[in-house]
C-alpha cells in the first residue's frame, strides 16, 4: 500500500500538478465541453432530450457527462501506464500492476473532484440536485471504477504487444461515447435502438446517476446487480490477462 500510495502521489503530480496543460485537460475540458454543448444544443438547435425537461439540458448531459469523462480520461491513462514507464519496469523491481492501479487511481480521483464542483456548480445554478442522490451514486461510481480499472488493465497488457493499439482505443472510446445515452436518453431511440443499449455496459451509468440526482430515484435492483456482475467480470478478466502477459513485459518493452 505504501508503495502504490507512493505511484499515486507521483503519477498525480507529474501529470496534474507539475503541468498546466495536463490540469487544464482534466478539469477546464470537461466545463468547457458542456458549455459548448450548451451554446450548440440550447442557444443554436433549440434541442430537447426527453426525459430532461424538468431537470433542463445542461444538468442532464452533465451528470452523465462527467461519469464518461472519468472512464474515458482513466482508462485512456491506465493503458499507456506500462509502456510509459517501461525505464522504470526494466531497473526496478515494481509490479507494473501497481502503475495501472497508480494511473487509473489519479486520473479517477481529479474527475471525482471535478465531478462535485460540477454538481455543486448545478445546485447552486438553481438545478435539483439531491443531496441523498449524490451519496447513494457513490456505489455507482465505485462500480464504475471497478469496470474502468478491469479495462485499463486488459488495454494496458496489451498495449506492450500491440503499440498502435493506443491509437485505436482513442478513436474506440470516440466512437463509443456516442453509442452511450450521455448527450441523448433512451426514449429518443427506436425501441430495436433501445433493446440493444443494453448490451453497452456503459450504459448503465449515466442512466443509475441522473436517476438518482435528479429523479430521486433511490430503489436498487436488477439492473444494479448487473453492473455489478459486469464490473466483477471485468476486474476479474483484466486482472487475469495482465498476470498472465505479465511475465513477459520485460522482453517487449
Amino acid at each position: 500500500m505504501q508503495l502504490l500510495g507512493h505511484f499515486f502521489r507521483r503519477e498525480f503530480r507529474s501529470r496534474y500538478l507539475g503541468s498546466m496543460s495536463g490540469l487544464a485537460w482534466a478539469v477546464l475540458h470537461p466545463a468547457l465541453q458542456l458549455a459548448m454543448y450548451a451554446l450548440v444544443f440550447e442557444q443554436i438547435f433549440k434541442a430537447r432530450i426527453a426525459g430532461a425537461e424538468a431537470h433542463g439540458l445542461i444538468a442532464y448531459i452533465g451528470v452523465g457527462f462527467w461519469a464518461w469523462t472519468l472512464f474515458a480520461e482513466s482508462a485512456a491513462r491506465g493503458a499507456n501506464s506500462v509502456v510509459d514507464h517501461a525505464a522504470l519496469i526494466g531497473k526496478v523491481a515494481v509490479s507494473p500492476r501497481l502503475l495501472v492501479l497508480a494511473s487509473v487511481g489519479a486520473t479517477a480521483a481529479l474527475h471525482l473532484v471535478g465531478y462535485a464542483a460540477a454538481l455543486l456548480i448545478l445546485a447552486l445554478a438553481g438545478k435539483a440536485i439531491d443531496p441523498l442522490g449524490v451519496l447513494l451514486a457513490l456505489p455507482v461510481l465505485a462500480i464504475l471504477l471497478a469496470w474502468t480499472l478491469g479495462f485499463a488493465m486488459l488495454v494496458a497488457a496489451a498495449q506492450v504487444f500491440v503499440r498502435d493499439l493506443a491509437q485505436v482505443l482513442t478513436q474506440v472510446l470516440a466512437f463509443w461515447f456516442f453509442l452511450t445515452p450521455v448527450l441523448y436518453s433512451r426514449a429518443m431511440l427506436p425501441p430495436l435502438a433501445q433493446r440493444l443499449m443494453d448490451w453497452n455496459p456503459l450504459t448503465y451509468y449515466p442512466e443509475r446517476l441522473r436517476a438518482l440526482i435528479l429523479e430521486s430515484a433511490y430503489a436498487f435492483g436488477w439492473p444494479d446487480l448487473a453492473a455489478l456482475a459486469s464490473a466483477i467480470a471485468m476486474l476479474v478478466v483484466g486482472s487475469f490477462v495482465f498476470k498472465r502477459l505479465q511475465r513477459h513485459f520485460e522482453d517487449f518493452l
